[in-house]
């Protein structure tokens, strides 16, 4: 069997560097790595040839922003490209491209079309400058209508906020617990709210995705954790990406969520009841909790698309559509 690229990732360094990592099937082979600022190999320069048996190559970021890489065998073959998935602006941290990530069938999510970030109200001259080269057309924003007041996105966006409970629901919630592994359960406890509350605001979502020029967009709330990060896993779902790969996107919070910006949370999850240490689990992005919400819904609808086209009314045409445009061989 002749060796292939099956995965590529790019990943930040603290000085302004990248690393390209690759995995290989097969026997080790030579590859050749190439940078450019878009996901057209087309305008790939190429950067090494890097020998057998080594997998991760070191570069230089170039002037521009956003880097991509594509990694090939050398003696030829498909080559598989990468982008670092979190944008590089200054001042939202967990703004990520989606793209990438493969499917059961073998396709990969494109890159550059659909992104999941952090709260955009604080972005400097620099970051809008990047925002624009993303070519965005169209932001989603999830939060709620006190927090879009308090921290306005910088440009038009459309409102779907993502809801726990019912609209109707003006029963105070209980917040208690006094460990950390409590406020993971109570992260639990709201990713399954998400499914069974804001199913219709989902599907809308989707639908709006998958029209004609609905691409390339961006959702986001307040930390891209939690409303953000069960609307992201739902859509990973529905394009048939691994579990654990949907899983290990989620987790990727951690990395890129700075401490400071918890602290506003942190003081509001104390006022509502919860103990410092369970306050703080629930600010984690802890693994089990979004692999339980997929576990009911599993359990609940048995598929994704009966989710979909079930409680958030998407058509199968608009669902079907979602996946020709999001997905590539």
């Amino acid at each position: 069997m002749d060796t292939a690229v099956v995965h590529v990732e790019i990943d930040q360094t603290g000085d302004d560097n990248l690393i390209v990592r690759w995995e290989l099937e097969g026997q080790p082979v030579a590859v050749d790595v190439a940078i450019g600022a878009s996901a057209d190999r087309v305008d790939h320069q190429h950067e090494a040839t890097v020998p057998a048996g080594e997998t991760s190559l070191r570069v230089a970021r170039r002037p521009g922003g956003r880097q991509f890489a594509s990694v090939g065998p050398h003696a030829g073959g498909p080559a598989v490209v990468a982008a670092e998935r979190r944008i590089p602006f200054e001042t939202v941290t967990n703004f990520r491209d989606l793209g990438g990530y493969r499917s059961r069938s073998g396709q990969r999510v494109r890159w550059g079309q659909v992104f999941r970030s952090d709260s955009l109200h604080g972005m400097n001259e620099a970051d809008l400058a990047l925002y624009d080269r993303l070519g965005l057309r169209a932001v989603y924003d999830l939060r709620g209508e006190v927090e879009r007041a308090e921290r306005p996105d910088p440009m038009p966006s459309r409102h779907l906020p993502i809801l726990t409970r019912p609209t109707d629901d003006t029963t105070p919630v209980a917040f208690d617990g006094t460990t950390g592994e409590d406020g993971e359960r109570v992260l639990s406890g709201i990713y399954v709210g998400h499914i069974e509350h804001a199913a219709a605001r989902i599907g809308e979502l989707f639908s709006a995705l998958a029209e004609p020029d609905g691409l390339p967009a961006v959702f986001h709330c307040h930390a891209g954790k939690d409303r953000t990060g069960l609307v992201a896993a739902l859509l990973l779902e529905a394009l048939g990406v691994e579990r654990e790969a949907i899983l290990d996107d989620y987790e990727l919070t951690a990395r890129y969520r700075l401490r400071a910006q918890q602290d506003q949370t942190f003081e509001r999850l104390i006022k509502l009841g919860l103990a410092p240490e369970a306050a703080a689990g629930v600010l984690t992005a802890p693994r089990w909790a979004m692999a339980t919400a997929l576990e009911y819904l599993d359990r609940q609808y048995g598929t994704i698309e009966r989710y979909l086209t079930g409680p958030a009314a998407m058509s199968l045409p608009d669902l079907t559509r979602l996946s020709d445009q999001l997905l590539v061989l």
